[in-house]
């Protein structure tokens, strides 16, 4: 994917990985373009990548007991794929649907590990950029479920993360894992 393409859009990458590593993570991403309405995964099928969404937006939900639960709606700079990854089981935890015509960068899972052999701080700072991502979407989803006269559960929270917002300073490999383990 050329370089000014996803700078264009999300600057931000730069400050979450480090100019130095950036490269491992542009020379993997492949795009994706999505009409409104098109589903890029639907919940429970199998899933084998991380998608960043560059332009436009999608919508996530689940199916229970054939309701639609509407999970919200992300913003250019969000991932998908990130659970699935995570918990070993290749099976998307939501429905993606673009809500208007979108751009997104692909990231297989396989290009991933081969990007953790090859820069593993590369891979250890996205790997902290989604779990950011997670401990935000899990408080969301937790402080405002509501309920539509369907009995449908709508969560009223806005999932999509800012990485403004969450911006930290530069973490070296040593400090990142105290954190991520409590110790400081």
């Amino acid at each position: 994917m050329p370089d000014e393409a996803i700078f264009a859009h999300l600057p931000e990458l730069t400050a979450q990985l480090g100019v130095e590593h950036v490269q491992a993570l542009l020379d993997r991403l492949t795009p994706v373009e999505l009409e409104p309405g098109a589903v890029l995964v639907r919940d429970q099928t199998p899933v084998d990548a991380f998608y960043l969404l560059l332009e436009g937006s999608v919508a996530l939900s689940v199916e229970v007991n054939g309701h639609d639960i509407q999970l919200g709606e992300l913003r250019p700079g969000n991932w998908v794929g990130e659970v699935a990854y995570l918990s070993k089981q290749p099976l998307a935890c939501a429905t993606v649907k673009a809500t208007s015509a979108a751009k997104l960068a692909r990231l297989s899972y396989r290009d991933f590990e081969a990007m953790l052999a090859e820069d593993p701080v590369a891979a250890c700072r996205l790997m902290h950029g989604f779990v950011l991502m997670l401990i935000r979407r899990l408080r969301v989803t937790a402080n405002d479920p509501v309920l539509d006269p369907d009995g449908q559960l709508h969560i009223q929270g806005d999932p999509s993360v800012n990485w403004e917002a969450l911006r930290q300073q530069e973490l070296n490999l040593t400090d990142f894992l105290r954190r991520l383990l409590g110790l400081h």
